[in-house]
């Protein structure tokens, strides 16, 4: 009862300052929230009571003897908090078979979808965060380090703790432990791809994490401020309000139709003599953004930005990134130019997380060939582990039927004329007739170059026939042939010269032979995925391990050398991932959507009601209760009184 009357005096009190009609409305969002932590902080209170310490320190063994199965989990992003929410309790509980821990150097979850979102004020960082201890099991335990080595032999971590303690020079900084476990699930997501462009590093930021997002915002804020200043000439104003973005993917796109509802929405208004300098502009290798789409969808895309405004320098290949400038080739002319700005942000490409590939090198040889992620099982398990170690999300891709080992069959279908090569022409046939099975075959065309024509448009135009097969597989390996001059880790294109044939104008054409195929084969398939790397993805994983574990428990067993895993049974169903569509910010309130299935009657949504679905998508997808409604708040605040652009 103390608790609520200081809670209602506080609200009070309040009242009483809300001197603005603004601030009746924050105040009764206000009182609204501190209703939910006061109902949530008696409701825990009273589950409290029934338990003691000891309650809460489970059991190092089961009912049968055996130690319980320690669970490590590596990460807190969408695939580690899907897989703990999703676990049974029971198997938790002090008398259960699993004992979880989750070691990860962010102690919060983040909704990623939304960080375009926070980076330019729509909604603010804590809306979309939310501590990952509240969703740890009673019985379970949260590490706040980072995980800085794997030892698969003696299963054990080695964490380390990297977060500066202020005041205390930084003693706790640096301190490494050893964490045991009998299961690890990699979890650790993926890391920025800069495609060793120059300057990328120095010269951009980057929306990859809340901390990204925060700085981005700040630097929106100090350019206009900057801007404002007498001090200032017109040629420096015309610089500092020139926005770049990098990438024309889902990231790329909504960060830049945020901006720009941003800055047209609040800043010119409070910045009237800057609104006519202000340009935001887009950079991507392809004719159209959201390439990857529907062509439907990416034409409607492409048009809206330039209707609002925004600049679109399309079907450009990056080489530097320099102090205020983007050094760019255009691939028609293949002339170089430069993209001056104030703030160039990148989005786009992904790589491996440093982890995942020193984890990669510690498997035994030929286990893990994949230079992006963890090759799994069709049972999440890494290969070359023996079922202790299992891996989703960005970490991982899972195991299909290759076309390299359906090579032989696919070349003789191919080689229509028996000449013993194959030509362009025949490659296109043999992937409209494969495109099913083997989609990446559009990629393999894609990179014959054929009839001599740009290797980022044809791939362009492979895309657009594959979309419904190839959507988010290959927007990787595109990018590594499009961004960069060098880049020998990641080059997938093999050096080996292509065989050539005649073609009808009597010009050359690139061919090639049986086992050019299978290397070209072979390259390629290291850096594709089987699934795209998405939130929706992870989150699918993340439930279906929960399920896998409480259907085929993973329980100690004895052996020889002491009690071992013996991995998640055969029989067990096999993770099947469902495409549930895709939604994309482009501004205006306005979004588009890519559906998951079409049959003819259904084709691309777009406009103002697809607009209201995102909104409605993005909040009621939170994780909690508090976040849909934090989000909701913001929203909301944003439509009625603006976005804060306060320095804080």
């Amino acid at each position: 009862m103390t608790g609520a009357m200081c809670v209602y005096s506080a609200l009070f009190m309040r009242f009483a300052l809300a001197i603005r009609p603004r601030n009746y409305l924050l105040f009764a969002c206000h009182a609204a929230n501190e209703t939910v932590q006061l109902y949530n902080l008696q409701r825990w209170q009273r589950h409290a009571k029934g338990w003691s310490v000891s309650d809460r320190e489970a059991d190092t063994h089961t009912p049968s003897g055996l130690p319980r199965t320690r669970i490590v989990v590596l990460g807190s992003g969408w695939g580690a908090i899907s897989f703990l929410r999703s676990l049974d309790p029971k198997l938790t509980s002090a008398v259960g078979p699993y004992d979880v821990t989750l070691v990860s150097p962010r102690n919060y979850f983040l909704y990623t979808p939304l960080l375009p979102s926070a980076a330019t004020g729509t909604v603010e960082p804590r809306s979309i965060v939310d501590p990952v201890r509240s969703h740890i099991p009673d019985t379970g335990n949260y590490l706040e380090a980072e995980c800085v080595d794997v030892d698969p032999v003696g299963k054990s971590i080695t964490c380390r703790y990297n977060k500066p303690f202020r005041g205390h020079s930084n003693e706790f900084t640096g301190r490494e432990f050893n964490v045991p476990y009998d299961v690890l699930v990699v979890a650790v997501g993926s890391v920025t791809n800069t495609f060793n462009v120059p300057g990328v590093e120095e010269n951009c930021f980057f929306l990859k994490d809340m901390e990204g997002a925060k700085a981005l915002r700040q630097r929106i804020n100090e350019c206009f401020e900057i801007s404002a200043l007498p001090s200032t000439s017109p040629e420096e104003r015309k610089r500092l309000l020139t926005f770049v973005v990098v990438g024309g993917g889902p990231t790329g796109v909504e960060l830049a139709a945020e901006m720009h509802d941003y800055i047209k929405e609040d800043l010119v208004h409070l910045f009237p003599s800057l609104k006519d300098i202000v340009r935001v502009r887009l950079v991507d290798t392809h004719d159209h953004v959201l390439s990857t789409y529907d062509r439907q969808i990416a034409i409607y895309a492409t048009d809206q930005f330039q209707r609002q405004g925004i600049e679109l320098v399309m079907g450009c290949r990056v080489n530097e990134v320099q102090p205020g400038q983007v050094v760019v080739t255009d691939a028609p002319t293949n002339t170089k130019k430069n993209v001056e700005f104030g703030t160039c942000i990148w989005t786009t490409g992904i790589k491996m997380h440093p982890l995942v590939g020193k984890l990669a090198k510690t498997l035994p040889q030929g286990a893990q060939e994949h230079w992006k992620s963890l090759k799994t099982d069709q049972f999440l398990q890494v290969q070359g582990t023996g079922g202790t170690i299992l891996a989703m999300g960005d970490a991982a891709t899972v195991a299909q039927d290759t076309a390299l080992n359906h090579a032989e069959r696919l070349f003789a279908q191919g080689d229509t004329n028996g000449d013993g090569v194959l030509n362009c022409e025949e490659v296109i046939a043999l992937m409209l007739k494969a495109r099913k099975q083997f989609p990446m075959l559009a990629e393999f065309a894609a990179r014959m170059n054929c009839g001599g024509a740009d290797v980022a448009s044809t791939s362009s135009f492979m895309r657009e026939m594959m979309h419904s097969q190839t959507r988010g597989s290959y927007d990787n390996v595109i990018a590594t042939q499009t961004f960069g001059d060098e880049d020998e880790e990641e080059e997938v294109v093999s050096n080996e010269p292509l065989a050539s044939t005649s073609g009808d104008a009597g010009t050359e054409q690139p061919a090639m032979t049986l086992e050019q195929f299978k290397e070209q084969l072979k390259e390629l398939e290291k850096g594709l995925r089987s699934l795209p790397a998405t939130a929706q993805v992870a989150a699918q994983q993340g439930k279906y391990l929960a399920q896998v574990l409480k259907d085929n428990p993973l329980v100690l067993q004895p052996g020889p050398n002491g009690p071992t895993i013996r991995g998640i049974s055969p029989n067990a169903n096999p993770f099947n991932y469902v495409h549930l569509g895709s939604l994309a910010y482009i501004g205006a309130d306005k979004a588009v959507m890519d559906p998951a299935y079409k049959d003819g009657q259904v084709g691309a949504l777009k406009g103002w009601l697809m607009g209201f679905a995102w909104k409605g998508v993005e909040t009621f997808m939170q994780i909690s209760v508090k976040n849909m409604y934090l989000v909701s708040r913001d929203l909301i605040k944003t439509k009625v009184f603006g976005r804060d652009v306060s320095d804080v």
